[in-house]
Formats: structure tokens, sequence, C-alpha cells
């Protein structure tokens, strides 16, 4: 019998907003060291599924069932353990972060909601999560104005990391980045699930896709247009949305 423990799974599921359908029927599965891409134009729907499956989304149909247990419906207590295992790293650091704490403030407030003990700005707990996400641990005491904007995303995903999650939600946290800052990210995201942890990559960017993730699912309006393993999605795309989408991939002349 197949182990449900840590699962999130999705089943026709579907988001609402002020009564409007925005997301549509979404199948998808994902448990530790997993990963999957939810990929689409801008107002597809995937930062309203991203919301949706953390539990920041009222409006829900179909199916949502963390570690076995149906959500929909549900008590709030209900959804204890998927807001403890499931960490969103949202995609503007600077909305997500509060200006006025500093790293480790910030860290250490995720810490305190996820019921974890307390880090000090010199714990050697905090140090180890900073150099895993490629920071400088004299950073812990900076406030996010005197940070770069790759260096906010990187506090930004500490920040999630911090709670101990089985699974992280990346909200398109590469869009503000430059390439290299980009691919730096990507190629934590992949150590990240090496380790074991789940991933779901949402995303408009499919050159980030290629081993990072095993599928891929393609919204356009809401809707799934296309889904189905990364290799084959990327080698023969078979709808305009997602043959768009790579086109509009960089590439060296």
């Amino acid at each position: 019998m197949k182990d449900m423990s840590d699962v999130l799974s999705a089943r026709s599921l579907g988001v609402a907003l002020g009564g409007r359908t925005v997301v549509e029927a979404i199948d998808l599965e994902l448990g530790p060291g997993s990963a999957v891409a939810v990929v689409g134009p801008s107002g597809a729907g995937k930062s309203a599924l991203a919301r949706a499956l953390v539990g920041l989304e009222p409006a829900l149909s179909g199916s949502l069932r963390f570690a076995g247990v149906e959500l929909l419906g549900a008590e709030r207590a209900a959804w204890g353990p998927l807001r403890r295992a499931v960490q969103l790293c949202w995609q503007d650091p600077s909305t997500a972060l509060d200006p006025n704490l500093t790293v480790s403030q910030a860290i250490d407030e995720a810490r305190v909601l996820a019921g974890l003990p307390r880090w000090r700005p010199d714990d050697p707990g905090l140090h180890a999560l900073l150099r895993r996400v490629a920071l400088d641990p004299s950073l812990a005491r900076r406030l996010p104005r005197s940070l770069s904007g790759g260096q906010r995303q990187r506090v930004a995903l500490a920040r999630a990391l911090a709670g101990e999650p089985t699974i992280l939600i990346a909200d398109e946290i590469t869009s503000a980045l430059d390439r290299p800052a980009a691919w730096g990210l990507v190629d934590l995201l992949r150590d990240l699930r090496q380790g074991g942890l789940g991933l779901l990559l949402i995303t408009h960017d499919l050159s980030l896709l290629s081993g990072t993730v095993d599928e891929v699912i393609v919204l356009c309006q809401g809707a799934v247009v296309e889904q189905g393993p990364t290799a084959e999605i990327l080698r023969a795309p078979q709808h305009p949305i997602t043959r768009a989408l790579r086109a509009a991939v960089p590439r060296l002349p």
C-alpha cells in the first residue's frame, strides 16, 4: 500500500475568486523528493493554484488531500499538518519580507509560526540554513533593503525552509532575477529536491524545467491544456500555448 504521509494530492481541484472560476479541474500529486512544474502565461491561474494548495483561497471545489486526509469541507484544525509541512515561497520578496525585520528576525518568525524553537542571530542552525541557500551568515543582522534582489529572494527561500517543510511551492521565484541569479536559484532547488524536499515549481520559463522537475502541467486561462513528463512536453509540445512558451526561451544565435 502506498505511503500517503506528507503527500499532497489534488483531484479535479477548482478555485473561484469573486464567484468566477480561475482554476478548474487540476490533478496533481506531490510528495517528498518529487517535483512538478505548473507553467503558463500571465493570468493563467498559477498563483491562485499555489495559494489554494496551502489553504489561502477559500472558494475551492473538487478534492484536496494531505497525508490521506480530505481538507475541503474539513474543520480548520484539519489544515494544521498541511500548513506545517507545505511552505510557499512568494514571487516578490519585497512584499513577502517585512522591511522592519532583519534577516534573522524574519527567519525566526517563520520558526515560531511553525512551532519550532527560536533562533538567535548567532545560532548555528540559522547560519547553516543561510549557507544552505548560498548566503553569508554575516547577512543575518541586515534589513531587506540593504540586500540585492537575488539575496532577498534567497532570504525568502530560507524563511520558507526555516519551518522545516517536506514540500516547497516556489511561485515564480526567478522572474525578477537576471539569468545567472535565476540559474543559481534553480540549482539550489535541484539540490534541495535531491535532499528529499518535494517541489512544486510555478513558472512561465520552460528553460528552468529540464533536470529540475519530472512532470509539467500547462495552464491557460485556468484550464489544463497539456500535462505529462517533462522530457516529452519539452521535446514535442502539443498545445499552441506550450509551443509559444518554448519558443520564448532565450537562445544564443
